[in-house]
């Protein structure tokens, strides 16, 4: 009985201190039945009924219970405010939460978000002529590689994990050179990196029940005693990064000033001021690699995939696009090239409505730095408050995209004009503001690039002939897990560059 009284007690206490406690003048919180756990359940299992019930009720913003935290919600009225806001804001204080890497790697990658930001914007997005040849054979090889000839109809399996190693080829070619890129190893390191750790930190976050930190420690720490799945592909970025560094770094020696230096991110990394040629520190360079993998393979590989099934699942549209794409190549006589492919406005407009309909219900949560932030309606958040956005009240705007906004309409930015990489306010799978995501241009490029040469060499269709079922987890989608079926297109064939 005392044992029992005991725990009635602590329990009493524990709830006590974890209820939500809230600042003068916040925004709503929605009422909830059961201590500490609050909204969770209705946030992971019915999140868009919930959300929009919660919207139509106490209008934006307003405050829900998730895993023990308060966390606000904005929709399409706030959204660009918050995304505005870049000295209250930061998108990574979230991030790092779920995604710890200031934990597990030996450099804090959270303290240089600034370097890493210009290195994508400057050495990847700017450079996107330097790139391009590369990017088009990569895709080239892992098509034949992955999926081939297919004379006669071929079903490929795990789509999700092909559109990762076509990513993953293309990153490490951008990354370390295309010599480092020939090697098997760095292309799997690059396309499962970011798949190995989500094994850990896809874990619920049942702990920030009791505090958000603890959760974190606890996701860390199979990193932290020697079972990290990220030591196997550091030692392979190292091996296979170490004699190229040793040889421009001696090349640099004797020629001077004819040293001709590479357009890729490791010749970037060695040009900076703090890299000391005589010491070089390797693992410092490649946990900078491994944050811009984290960063940008897995997401660039599941809208590709995605990207895909959109275009397997719509027969109805499969001739226009490769009228389009069939045209362009043959009047580039199968060498294609920059401007070539900005010519496609279909496969563009393609491309962002299938971004448009990726299916997560938030894309850019933030948190608050600054001390509060008051919201142009007079409500005030304090610091440390995580901000959700209802993306899709943005993506499915009415008043935007019509009453039909949750339908499939591949063609309707083509009048428009306007580039899958452009973001607005009711555009906003890539956030928005000053610190919209720098890598949305190559991203792009690169999906555009993939489908151009999937319509050309391949017919494609899902397993049912139906529109594939993203998987939902929670809030958030994976791509279709269901096959899709190859056959060589008869029509024409395409040339490598």
């Amino acid at each position: 009985m005392f044992a029992l009284l005991s725990f009635i007690f602590l329990l009493i206490v524990f709830i006590y201190i974890k209820s939500p406690r809230l600042s003068e003048n916040e925004p709503p919180l929605v009422p909830y039945t059961i201590p500490v756990i609050g909204h969770t359940y209705s946030y992971l299992f019915d999140t868009e009924n919930f959300i929009r019930k919660c919207l139509k009720k106490y209008g934006e913003p307003f405050n829900i219970v998730i895993f023990g935290k308060v966390t606000t919600i904005v929709a399409q009225k706030y959204i660009p405010e918050v995304l505005k806001a870049h000295e209250s804001f930061d998108a990574f204080e979230v991030f790092k939460e779920f995604v710890p890497l200031h934990l597990i790697l030996d450099y804090d990658p959270f303290k240089v978000i600034g370097f890493h930001a210009k290195t994508i914007r400057e050495q990847i997005s700017g450079k996107l002529s330097f790139h391009f040849d590369n990017m088009q054979k990569d895709i080239l090889y892992c098509l034949d590689k992955w999926i081939g000839e297919c004379d006669k109809p071929r079903n490929i399996k795990d789509i999700w994990d092909l559109t990762n190693h076509v990513i993953g080829k293309s990153i490490a070619n951008a990354c370390i050179g295309e010599e480092a890129s020939q090697h098997e190893d760095v292309v799997h390191t690059f396309a499962i990196l970011t798949q190995d750790m989500n094994h850990y930190f896809f874990l619920p976050p049942f702990l920030s029940f009791i505090h958000q930190k603890l959760h974190e420690y606890v996701i860390s720490i199979p990193f932290l005693i020697g079972l990290s799945p990220i030591s196997k592909h550091k030692n392979i970025l190292i091996n296979r990064m170490k004699p190229i560094v040793e040889t421009r770094i001696q090349q640099k020696k004797s020629l001077g000033n004819s040293y001709k230096p590479s357009n890729d991110i490791l010749e970037y990394y060695m040009s900076q001021s703090d890299f000391d040629s005589s010491n070089v520190n390797y693992s410092y360079l490649a946990d900078l690699l491994i944050f811009l993998i984290v960063a940008s393979i897995a997401t660039t590989g599941r809208t590709m995939a995605n990207l895909l099934f959109d275009y397997a699942s719509r027969p109805e549209y499969w001739d226009e696009l490769y009228e389009e794409a069939s045209t362009i190549n043959k009047e580039c006589n199968g060498k294609l090239t920059f401007n070539d492919i900005n010519k496609m406005i279909k496969l563009d407009s393609f491309t962002r409505e299938s971004l448009r309909h990726m299916g997560d219900m938030f894309i850019a949560p933030h948190a608050v730095i600054a001390d509060h932030y008051t919201f142009s309606n007079g409500y005030t958040i304090p610091k440390g408050r995580n901000v959700f956005d209802f993306s899709e009240d943005c993506l499915f705007s009415e008043s935007k995209y019509g009453s039909d906004s949750k339908s499939f309409k591949p063609f309707q930015f083509v009048p428009q004009n306007i580039s899958a990489s452009k973001v607005d306010r009711t555009y906003v799978v890539f956030g928005g503001g000053r610190h919209a995501c720098p890598g949305r241009f190559y991203a792009v490029l690169m999906m555009k690039l993939f489908l151009y040469n999937i319509i050309l060499k391949y017919n494609v269709k899902t397993e049912n002939d139906g529109v594939a079922k993203k998987v939902m987890l929670g809030p958030f989608t994976n791509p279709p897990k269901e096959s899709l079926i190859f056959e060589r297109r008869k029509e024409q064939r395409i040339e490598m560059n």
